[in-house]
């Protein structure tokens, strides 16, 4: 039996594209596909657009849904995390902690204040979902959606015997904006990445199988020439009027290649682009549209509730570009099929540490998830990597350990923070996060 478990299936957008994938398949038979979430009204909600599409693909997979992801997790073949942990208001205080020292963080959900602060709040689910694992489906799969992704994952890999991936959204998201810039289709873009989780590198980056990087250089060579081809990718276009790419421009242009995830996120990770509202402004990384998508009303979820209590509506679905329905796939019928991941490092980066989480080239096939040898990083962006790096592993740290001392730690190697606050400020400011997160730290020394 080939069972799907996806927990976190109350997040309607990334639970309707994945089980849709999955039904749309002809040539893979998912025997049962079991939804868990804590909130009792989106768990129903999506068993009821989950069995609409089972009915409307012909298929006769089998729908569960349980409060309790013990339940369903006997005999699980892949195991699928997208939860997240303590809600808006708290993650909107650990952002206004931050501003009040001057660290303006954009989104704060891999590194800095928030990041950190969000991994330990939900890193103990995390784990719990492992644990049960081992007892109730030992040889399945886990793959983690949760941010922030590397040091979940490399604290994962230090605790659980379970087999761990990583899978995020950013390098064939950014391939296709890529493809807008360019004047070309997704489908025209050919690449290889690696590097670390929202901070992979377009080592090689081809359109219609010529070099992509001239003409990137181009038209990218003025402030004013980045903004204007900015207009021409789509999805933040709509999240943000003011929206431009100049960060990962700016970031090509000084240190050779593209990287990975956008630019609010890439604008945190580096010490150059937020350390005034100037900045920030030039930049056009003000807009924190993660924290007003999550404080918005959920309109699609209220869109999907009225089908799923209509027995005469259907549920509008197409094949997404998710990595996880393709990786499975691939693993059931053995045609291959290459994702990047995120995976420990075992001299796949040869100039990064191995005590560390890389996100790589992977191939899936019948026998499994192979992760592909890279060798060197160019030195400027592994430069990059490192910063972030050394912060990851202290956060893995604090969660693995419960040791207050090593969130300070982390902190204070923060590339953003570090970049505005002496070491009394940061340990300050860090206090009164911890105190804001107290609730989740209660097990800390």
């Amino acid at each position: 039996m080939t069972k799907v478990v996806i927990i976190g299936a109350g997040s309607a957008v990334f639970a309707r594209n994945m089980i849709g994938d999955l039904l749309l398949f002809d040539d893979i038979k998912i025997d049962n596909i079991s939804l868990v979430d804590i909130n009792e009204r989106k768990l129903r909600v999506m068993e009821k657009i989950a069995k609409k599409m089972v009915k409307q693909t012909g298929k006769d997979t089998v729908i569960e849904a349980s409060t309790n992801r013990r339940d369903v997790l006997k005999d699980a073949t892949y195991v699928i995390n997208t939860i997240a942990v303590g809600g808006v208001d708290i993650y909107k205080r650990d952002l206004e902690i931050a501003d009040s020292y001057g660290v303006i963080q954009a989104l704060g959900d891999i590194i800095n204040p928030a990041g950190i602060f969000r991994m330990l709040r939900a890193y103990p689910e995390i784990v719990g979902m492992t644990k049960d694992m081992e007892e109730l489906c030992p040889n399945a799969y886990f793959f983690n959606y949760t941010n922030p992704m590397a040091p979940i994952c490399l604290a994962l890999f230090k605790d659980t015997s379970i087999k761990t991936f990583g899978f995020c959204h950013s390098v064939q998201g950014t391939a296709a904006e890529l493809a807008g810039y360019l004047d070309a289709e997704p489908e025209d873009m050919s690449y290889w990445a690696a590097g670390i989780n929202h901070m992979a590198w377009y080592l090689t980056l081809k359109c219609k199988g010529e070099d992509a990087y001239p003409k990137l250089f181009e038209i990218t060579d003025t402030l004013e020439k980045m903004h204007e081809v900015s207009k021409k990718e789509k999805m933040y276009n709509f999240i943000d009027k003011n929206f431009s790419d100049s960060v990962r421009m700016t970031i090509m242009r000084n240190f050779g290649y593209y990287v990975s995830e956008s630019p609010y996120h890439m604008s945190e990770y580096t010490p150059y682009f937020r350390k005034n509202m100037d900045t920030i402004k030039k930049y056009k990384v003000d807009y924190r549209w993660w924290l007003a998508h999550e404080m918005a009303n959920d309109d699609y979820f209220d869109q999907l509730e009225s089908i799923a209590d209509d027995e005469s509506a259907t549920v509008e679905f197409k094949m997404s570009d998710e990595y996880a329905p393709k990786v499975i796939r691939a693993n059931l019928t053995g045609e291959i099929f290459r994702a990047n991941l995120n995976v420990m490092n075992t001299g796949l980066i040869t100039n990064i540490p191995n005590d560390t989480c890389v996100e790589v080239p992977c191939y899936a096939d019948r026998e499994g998830i192979h992760p592909a040898y890279v060798g060197d990083l160019p030195d400027g962006c592994v430069g990059l990597n490192i910063t972030n790096v050394n912060e990851h592993k202290l956060m893995a740290k604090a969660a693995n350990e419960k040791k207050l001392e090593w969130i300070y730690q982390a902190i204070q190697l923060d590339p953003l923070t570090s970049a505005i606050l002496d070491l009394d400020q940061i340990r300050e400011m860090t206090g009164k996060l911890i105190e804001n997160n107290k609730e989740y730290l209660k097990d800390f020394t």
